[in-house]
């Protein structure tokens, strides 16, 4: 399903009513014929209950089971969320079994009512599974149709009369999937494939769609999957007397006896202190049956680690032309007359480099080959003039493509090609010591070389007048141009750093650990209160790490760049390069700028990209790190 296949429609208002006519035969009908009763805890208010029925609609009860609003709409399938940051606003979703689309129903349990908020038309297929994901920042939406794919939207509910649902993406799950229902805590997506067993997924767009399945009986007839909001995972079959609860210690799900003969079509479950209760639907009674599973142990959380910061994205660079593994490299150009103005660069590895505005805009592009990483120096004398360079380093004709910059505007002239004798031109950056501007590239093959660029009237040169070799492919550096030393990434090993004074020889500063995985990519310094911070991307685990490298290189940790649901921003995984400044960029971006790029571009599915944080959100970070 496309984009373009999603027709969504806003509903005002809804077919509500409230109370019945016969309050005891409605409240017997509504708790044990309803084929869904989700039990929902509320603060202050005590305990309600969401019911949903073909024979007789949707309705929020009370915890006797008495209607207190009721929709008329023949339906099947249940999740709830709570909104975010609200304890008596939640969402329902659920099948029309009339017009076979998908009803968003939100639930105010402040004013006992519910009401259609918002429906996903089934275009020119039909809905096999619903299930519903949520977070402290956002609620997403998983529907799975009758060709198998699955499709991931988020829900904005910032306007509450006026709901939002974007696609994230879809993939392909296979044909006969049953049901669904998302682990929060572990951000785990499981889909019932009838007669195979449970596949999960991982619910995090910026990750590889990877399933593994739990299998179950050969034959088994699997039909519905429920959580709870701790974390617990249950599936049943008509064709059993038994509920499986996932084990996640043991990653498998282990067969629950049922006390009573039943077939079970439905499970909704509920954690009432350390009790696991389940309402079942039996296929053979067509009634709701509640049964306490007995004491369950919680299930085991994602893992016991801290949490992880997330500096959220404020703009996302348009898309680069390339399609595969194109983006690679940013670097920032400071107007420093007119600081708002500033610029970012980015490489795109397949055709050339490009240019764009502090929004995210392409300004300009330049088709000058396949430049892989970019660097900038100011102030550098050329032609009678002082001006700016860029250098890139240059696949297509094994060389450093070298760039001056236009003071006004920031945009780049090429000014010459530099070759190198390197088969395959990699990792680059630019170092600027006293009148020697000098370019550090090297090779997929380990080497690491020097080139002094000479600028003699509107002539170029450059000569190589240094080199050595790491054990492995290196790429990403850095030169710390004030005191002489150049910090420089051996991907699978770590960082190293070099004495530019020449009276030390390179040392190992820090390798990979816990949070710290290859490949080790892109490198960047931030200045802050007279120190420098290294912040280098652990592609591996789609995280940044930050040293304090005035302070013997101590390690501050980690972050991430999470996704920004307000704006529709999907975080960054998979980082290549990276550039960071603490310069004043203007009143949005008094602390300067962080530029990563995005290796899964995701909202929407489209080519590579880069994701721009302010630097006041890493300047926050690493005062919070130093303070401690």
């Amino acid at each position: 399903m496309t984009n373009t296949s999603l027709k969504l429609s806003l509903l005002i208002g809804g077919l509500l009513c409230s109370g019945v006519a016969n309050a005891s035969q409605a409240n017997k009908q509504w708790l044990t014929e309803s084929e869904f009763i989700s039990p929902i805890d509320v603060a202050h208010t005590g305990h309600k209950q969401v019911a949903v029925s073909e024979a007789h609609g949707i309705a929020l009860l009370d915890e006797q089971g008495r209607a207190l609003s009721i929709i008329n709409s023949k339906s099947e399938h249940l999740d709830f969320r709570w909104l975010p940051n609200s304890k008596s606003l939640g969402v329902l979703s659920t099948l029309n079994k009339n017009t076979g689309n998908i009803e968003l129903i939100k639930v105010d349990f402040k004013h006992n009512r519910i009401e259609k908020a918002y429906e996903l038309l089934a275009d020119k297929t039909a809905f096999d599974a619903i299930c519903l994901a949520s977070s402290s920042e956002h609620i997403e939406l998983f529907t799975v149709d009758v060709d198998g794919i699955v499709s991931q939207m988020a829900l904005n509910t910032a306007n509450e009369a006026d709901w939002q649902l974007s696609e994230i993406r879809h993939f392909a799950a296979g044909l006969n999937m049953k049901s669904c229902a998302v682990n929060d805590l572990t951000e785990s997506l499981y889909i019932a494939e009838e007669n195979i067993g449970v596949w999960q997924y991982s619910t995090n767009p910026e990750l590889e769609i990877i399933r593994e399945l739990f299998q179950l009986a050969e034959g088994l007839e699997v039909e519905y999957l429920d959580t709870t909001a701790s974390g617990d995972v249950s599936v049943v079959s008509p064709s059993t007397n038994q509920l499986w609860l996932l084990d996640q210690n043991n990653h498998a799900f282990k067969p629950f006896e049922l006390p009573k003969n039943i077939a079970p079509r439905t499970v909704q479950l509920q954690r009432s202190d350390k009790n696991l209760i389940a309402y079942i639907f039996d296929d053979e009674t067509s009634k709701n049956i509640k049964i306490n599973l007995g004491k369950h142990k919680l299930p085991l959380k994602k893992n016991n680690e801290q949490p992880i910061a997330n500096l959220l994205p404020f703009a996302q660079t348009s898309p680069v032309a390339s399609h595969g593994d194109a983006a690679d490299d940013p670097e920032i150009w400071v107007n420093r007359v007119n600081p708002s103005n500033s610029l970012v660069y980015g490489t795109d590895k397949k055709s050339g480099l490009n240019v764009y505005d502090l929004n995210g805009n392409l300004v300009k592009a330049l088709p000058v080959g396949r430049v892989n990483n970019v660097d900038i120096r100011y102030g550098v004398k050329f032609n009678g003039e002082v001006v700016d360079i860029a250098v890139a380093s240059n696949r297509t004709n094994k060389s450093i493509s070298l760039f001056k910059i236009d003071q006004k505007s920031g945009l780049p002239t090429l000014l010459t090609d530099i070759k190198t004798d390197l088969a395959d031109p990699y990792g680059l950056c630019l170092g600027q010591y006293d009148n020697e501007l000098a370019v550090w590239i090297n090779d997929t093959d380990g080497r690491f070389q020097k080139y002094e660029i000479a600028f003699n009237k509107q002539k170029v040169a450059g000569q190589k007048t240094l080199e050595w070799t790491v054990p492995s492919q290196p790429e990403g550096c850095v030169s710390d141009d004030a005191n002489r030393r150049l910090f420089y990434g051996e991907e699978s090993t770590g960082v190293w750093l070099k004495d530019l004074k020449g009276k030390q020889p390179d040392k190992l500063i820090t390798g990979l650990n816990e949070q710290v995985e290859a490949d080790i990519e892109g490198m960047s310094l931030y200045r802050l209160n007279g120190k420098q911070y290294l912040v280098v991307s652990s592609q591996g685990n789609n995280r940044y790490a930050v040293y304090a490298v005035d302070n013997n290189n101590e390690f501050l940790g980690v972050f991430q760049v999470g996704a920004n649901w307000a704006s529709m921003i999907d975080g960054a995984s998979e980082t290549d390069g990276l550039a960071v400044t603490s310069s004043y960029l203007g009143e949005a971006l008094p602390n300067g700028l962080l530029v990563v790029q995005d290796g899964h571009n995701v909202m929407p599915k489209s080519t590579q990209n880069f994701k721009l944080v302010d630097g006041s959100l890493l300047r926050d970070w690493i005062l919070n790190k130093v303070d401690k």
